[in-house]
Formats: structure tokens, sequence, C-alpha cells
């Protein structure tokens, strides 16, 4: 290991340690690493790291500012060595080149905002595969070419081809032209595996106007505490252009990262909120447009941003006053606070959201997801007061932590990590809460196919009649003239077996009746935050889904 190898280790072991010997020891290591002399993968990936981190917790402004300098000369290092360049193919570091398969929206928004930055590399599926998934997507005009061996799609595309385009721009207007519903249509682009090349150019962070900067003394490391106050978040009047800036650095650091978010990912401008919190912690809240909504609860996401770099992510499903939610923190991040970005995150959720209490899903705590085993995500969790739904995990969970608090340096070893993530985690801040969220409706919709319906799908979607429609009958019953149009079909046809294993109850209640039709047209065209706001106003509703639980869920 050379000198500069030593000196990137020894800068990255005191990152997150402060103190004025640490900020002296740091400045002094940011000054002495020769960044030509980083030649192998493992110590750039460490410095790049290293210096990520110090500008979302720097010591000071000196440290901040020479992290941001360093940063941009190890892009031009990047790029000035073909042989390291290829070495980082696929890490996400700024400078280097990505491939992976996206989704459909995702692809059309690169291709559109960042042209040149992204090409066409190779399909997934074979000739014969993308020739039939094509016959789908085209029209029926069209596509008739294709059947019967008149022509191969290679061919057929080649010949339409304009000026200047090339195969990913075909392929993009074939699937944007489609009337195919959104969800669908990802599904056959999913299929087709269309893989893409993406040149990292520019680092990921917001724009000064949106970035409030924090130079940290130490790290909040005491246990969150429920109770503890909460400074009024300041909510941010965004232009356009910046909710667009706050979209493009939420985008492409999870492409960065292969990863996607759907309120993400399909989401636009006006349905971005920010708001400004504690030590440098900025938040936007994220809805989706309305083709891509979840027809019952509303599926938010969030980006955490820590000095204008984003630091975390996930998402919220939002059902009345309750919300399943999550939080995934970047690699290059971890080691921080992220115990008390949680907590804001939670807070600000609480507040803005109006809600009284959360769900954590197993997979977040580490289900099926090495991830959140690795990164002991349950503790995170735990420390912000959830627990285990299940008495096992519970009784678990309490033997742990007693090991944690008499045992130096245990650390609960994955085998009991994978235990502990068989279980749901709930946080109650209002004992008056709903106790179920979007699960316990996937539930009670079986429990009433199987015991209403005797398992007959085809009768419940017909409501026990097979000469009616029950997608045409809800829509009668609510008086919802518009049920033909895309969005308020697919939210009918979701609602519908609920709604009518009660169809007694519903005919009668006129309440009922106004509420669920003012809820449908927000949800297919208006406001996520409206339909939020007024199904929390709704007790009517909210009892008549807790009789359907209480008679169709068995725990």
């Amino acid at each position: 290991m050379n000198k500069t190898d030593l000196q990137i280790n020894q800068l990255f072991s005191i990152r997150n340690r402060y103190g004025k010997q640490f900020a002296s020891e740091k400045l002094h290591l940011l000054h002495a690493i020769n960044i030509k002399t980083v030649k192998t993968k493992t110590a750039l990936q460490s410095f790049y790291t290293a210096l990520l981190f110090l500008m979302a917790y720097p010591d000071n402004k000196t440290i901040y500012k020479t992290a941001a300098e360093l940063l941009k000369q190890l892009q031009q290092h990047i790029q000035a060595n073909e042989k390291l360049k290829y070495s980082l193919y696929n890490t996400g570091i700024t400078g280097t080149l990505l491939c992976a398969a996206f989704s459909f929206e995702m692809v059309k928004w690169l291709r559109e905002t960042h042209h040149d930055e992204i090409k066409f590399i190779s399909f997934e599926a074979d000739d014969a595969k993308i020739q039939s998934i094509l016959s789908v997507v085209m029209s029926k005009t069209e596509s008739e070419i294709l059947q019967d061996a008149n022509a191969e799609w290679k061919g057929w595309l080649k010949q339409l081809k304009k000026p200047g385009e090339d195969l990913l721009d075909q392929f993009i207007a074939i699937f944007n032209s489609s009337d195919i519903r959104p969800e669908v249509k990802e599904e056959l682009w999913n299929t087709i595996g269309l893989n893409v090349e993406i040149n990292f150019v520019s680092h990921c962070c917001l724009p000064p106007s949106l970035t409030k900067l924090y130079y940290h003394r130490s790290f909040i490391k005491q246990k969150i505490k429920k109770q503890e106050p909460f400074q009024k978040p300041v909510s941010v009047k965004l232009s356009e252009n910046e909710a667009e800036q706050i979209i493009d650095c939420g985008r492409m650091i999870l492409l960065r990262k292969l990863r996607e978010l759907d309120p993400i990912s399909f989401t636009s401008a006006k349905h971005v909120s920010f708001y400004h919190l504690q030590r440098g912690i900025s938040i936007a809240l994220t809805g989706m447009v309305p083709e891509h909504r979840h027809p019952i609860d509303s599926y938010m996401g969030y980006l955490v941003f820590k000095n204008g770099l984003p630091v975390a992510y996930a998402g919220s499903w939002i059902l009345f006053d309750s919300a399943r939610i999550g939080l995934n923190v970047f690699a290059d991040y971890r080691g921080g606070e992220a115990k008390y970005i949680f907590e804001q995150v939670l807070q600000l959720h609480a507040k803005v959201c109006r809600l009284k209490r959360f769900t954590v899903d197993p997979y977040q705590v580490g289900k099926e997801n090495s991830e959140g085993i690795n990164s002991g995500a349950f503790w995170i969790y735990y420390h912000a007061g959830f627990r285990p739904l299940q008495k096992m995990q519970q009784e678990l969970a309490i033997a742990e932590e007693q090991k944690i608090k008499t045992q130096n340096n245990y650390r609960s070893p994955a085998p009991v990590l994978k235990k502990l993530a068989n279980s749901r985690l709930e946080l109650v801040l209002n004992k008056r809460a709903v106790s179920f969220d979007a699960t316990d409706l996937s539930i009670a919709y079986a429990g009433i196919i199987t015991k209403k319906y005797k398992g007959n799908r085809s009768l419940a979607h017909c409501g026990l009649r097979p000469e009616k429609n029950a997608v045409q009958k809800l829509a009668n019953i609510l008086q919802i003239k518009n049920y033909q149009d895309d969005n308020m079909k697919f939210i009918l046809k979701s609602w519908a077996v609920l709604l009518l294993s009660n169809e007694k109850e519903l005919r009668r209640n006129n309440a009922l009746k106004k509420i669920l039709k003012k809820l449908f047209v927000l949800k297919a065209g208006g406001s996520e935050e409206a339909y939020i706001t007024t199904l929390q106003q709704s007790s009517v509703l909210r009892k008549f889904i807790e009789g359907l639980i209480k008679e169709y869920v068995v725990d």
C-alpha cells in the first residue's frame, strides 16, 4: 500500500470524528493527498466517499470548500485516465459510465433532459420476444406488418428512421404513443430489457438557493425521544425550475445506485414540496402524477438532503392517519446521523401529513434484503420508537437490547437480525389512529373473495350478478359519469370488490357515497394532498372499512 492509499484510509477512518484535533488532521490529509497518485479502484472509491461525507458533515467552512474542490479535481483525474475510468464502470461515481435497464419513463426523461449522456447498448430479450411485444405496443394498423413473417422488426424500424434518430429514440416514440395503461406499458418495456449507458458528467447536489450549510462540532448520538420538541419546518415556495432541479437530483442519484422509486420516477414539478429543517437537513416530498397513483392509499416519496447533497430516500404509503414508511441511507453517508435524520423524516410526515401511526414492512428491516441486515436497519427503527408486532420478535428485541447495553462492542449477528426482520414494526403516536393499512385491505379483499364469493373472482367482479359489471355498477351507485376514463376506471375497479361486499350499506349511506365520489375525483386527477386530507376527515368511510377488516381479516 503506497503513501497516498494510507492517507486516504486515514481520512476515511476519521471522516465522522470531531473536535479541533480531528478537524486539523482532516485538513492536513486533504492537502497532503496527491490525487494524481490515486491509481486503484478501492482507494478512489474510499476517497470519493470520504469527500462526499466531509461535504455533508463538515467540521467547518474550510473543510467543506476543500473537499468540494478536491471532488472536482478527482472527477478530472478520472476522466483523464481511461484505465481507471474503465475500472470504475457501474460504480456511479461522477465522471464514470454505468450500464443497466431502467423504466420507460426514466429512460424517456433521460433522453429528453440529458440527451447526449445516454445511449442504447443492448436488449436482454431475443428478437422474437421483441417482435411480439412491439406487435402489442404499436397501433393495430402498423403492427400488422410484423405478423406472419411479413417483416422483421429491425428492418421495419430501419425503414422508418428519421434523420438523426437512433434505435433508442424509436423505441421511446413507439412506447410513448401507445395508449396501453402505464403499469402495463412499464412491464412490457421491462420485458424487453433495453440496456442504456449513462455518462455521469456532474455531481448530484441542489443549487445554492435551496441549500443551507451546517458545520458540525459533533454528532447527535443519544437515542431518539418521541416527545422531543420538533422545530417547525420551513416550507419553501419552489419555482418550477427549482422543483425540476430537485427531481433531477433525486432521479440521478438513484440511477447511480441502480435504483428507482415510483414517486420519484413518476412525479412532476407541481407534485414536489420542499422543507428546510435543522442541522443542514432539507426534505423534499414527492407525489405521483395521476396515471401512476395507487388507487387506495397514497404512495409518496421523500428525499433527504444534507448541505444540499442527497443522503437518504424512501417512500411512504399513507392511508387515513397511518403510513407505512422506510429509510434508505446511501452508503456514502453511513456513519452519519441516520437516527436523527429518520426522526426528522417521521416528524415532518407527522406534521405535514397529519399522521398518528407508522408501520415498517419486514423487507425494510431486512427480510429478503441483505442490505437491511448488513446495515443493522432494525435498530434504526427500534431506536426511533418502533416495536415488532409479533410477540417472539418483541421478546428477542428486548433480549438483544440488554446484550448491547451490558456487553462491550456487542452487535446483533446476522441470524438474529434475520429473525427480527420476520415481523412488521409499529410506532403509535396517538392511540386514536387507524390500526390498518393497505396491506390489511389486501387481506380483506382475499377474505371477501373466499368467504362471500366462495373463491369465484369472476362473480366478485360483477357483484354477485353475472350480467352486471362491478365498475359500472359502482359508478352508478356513486353517480360518477366519467367511469370510462382510464384513471377513474382503474380506481373504481380497485375499490369495487371492497365496497360492493356491503352493497346494502353503501346504497343506504348518502354521506358515504358523497365522500367516495369526492375521493375518487381527487385521486383520478386532482391533488393527492387533498385526497389524503379528505380521507382523514371521513369518519364514515373509516367506519365502513373497519367493519370490512373486522369481518374479513383473520389474525
